[in-house]
């Protein structure tokens, strides 16, 4: 196969980045100083200058584009080097490659080819109208993020698991469903990446969770939301609490250690009681444990950032309760404390936590000095 132009090479990356080549909506002429064209093709001295002057004045002849000189009356003297977008096809036919038209165009198809996907009657409409909208992004050069510019395999990997996707019902484990719809039971974890052939670099669960927000319109938003779920759904809990079933009340409260209620339970439950004055949720288990020990009589919660579970226990303890948050007191810690007021709607109040205090983590403070609230002298 004979070796592209270098010159045309350069001349065609710099296309790719003007507008009409990013989009092919534009179609004024790209212009490029003929000494910065051939400083970056390599090619500004000796017999690699002279080659690539020759190669630009057969590309003129070939009606590819057109060498501008400094004056008219002075022809020899080239200053710019003038490309139409018109002539795209010729240049990439000319130096062998596939021209960002074609690009764009093979993306678009990988995009409206998806409209065929089986997915449940729920999102059909949703899926086509967001396949219809990424494939006319994909056209005009718009981004497509977090697919690929070009046409990849990791594209259609994508492309293929978002219906399964879609379709799952149940609830599982994040391994579990990743084995069953990728064949691999790591893939679907947070950091999970794929080898240099292929496929899915990256954060896949992230960038799931977004795509699955965007086809939905925001009904979907995580693999949580689709019963994919890291950990199963329960919450640690140390302290007095009773679930009235339909087998009568549970009496969690003779315990010594602390106990893990699943958030079904915790749902299914008619009545949720305890006769704890407090409910103090631990950011960190270890401090937690600690406090668990001293069976103060408190109603402890184990969470950081709260899942479903320990959303549902908070929300259905007795609003007579008052609410405390025992976390470190960094960024982070004032964050978690804020997502939990936002999402249980509580008004709970931060428990030996102060902004600037050093060392940040809450397992500094050593172990509780006192058996009772507030457990810290």
């Amino acid at each position: 196969m004979k070796t592209p132009s270098p010159v045309l090479v350069a001349l065609a990356r710099r296309y790719e980045r003007s507008l009409a080549g990013r989009t092919g909506a534009a179609r004024r002429d790209v212009l490029v100083l003929l000494e910065d064209l051939l400083a970056e093709a390599g090619c500004r001295e000796g017999e690699k200058r002279a080659v690539a002057e020759r190669q630009l004045q057969d590309a003129e002849f070939a009606g590819l584009l057109q060498r501008d000189p400094v004056h008219r009356r002075d022809q020899a003297n080239i200053h710019q080097i003038r490309f139409s977008p018109a002539n795209e096809a010729g240049l990439y036919a000319a130096i062998g490659r596939d021209s960002p038209a074609q690009l764009r165009g093979t993306l678009a198809a990988q995009f409206a080819a998806a409209t065929a996907a089986e997915v449940p009657p729920r999102w059909r409409e949703a899926w086509r109208s967001w396949c219809e909208r990424m494939s006319a992004a994909a056209w005009a050069g718009q981004s497509v993020a977090p697919f690929d510019r070009n046409a990849s395999a990791s594209n259609l990997r994508l492309l293929e698991l978002l219906p399964r996707l879609l379709a799952w019902e149940g609830e599982s484990l994040v391994r579990f469903a990743s084995c069953v719809l990728c064949g691999d039971s790591k893939l679907l974890e947070a950091q999970s990446t794929m080898d240099r052939d292929g496929e899915f670099a990256g954060q896949l669960r992230g960038k799931l969770g977004r795509l699955l927000e965007d086809i939905t319109g925001g009904q979907l938003r995580t693999l949580d939301d689709l019963g994919i779920v890291p950990n199963p759904r329960s919450v640690l809990v140390h302290g007095p609490l009773r679930l009235q079933t339909e087998g009568g009340w549970l009496d969690f409260g003779h315990l010594l250690g602390a106990y893990r209620l699943a958030q079904e339970d915790i749902q299914r439950a008619s009545q949720v009681a305890t006769t704890a004055r407090r409910c103090l949720t631990v950011e960190n288990e270890t401090s937690f444990h600690e406090l668990a020990k001293l069976r103060g009589g408190e109603l402890l919660v184990q969470t950081s950032y709260p899942g479903s579970a320990t959303l549902a226990l908070i929300g259905r303890l007795p609003t007579t309760l008052e609410f405390w948050h025992f976390g470190d007191s960094d960024e982070a810690g004032f964050e978690i404390l804020r997502v939990l007021r936002e999402k249980s709607q509580r008004d709970i109040q931060p428990l030996h936590m102060e902004r600037g205090r050093m060392p940040f983590e809450q397992e500094s403070l050593g172990r509780p000095s006192r058996s009772t609230w507030p457990f810290y002298g």
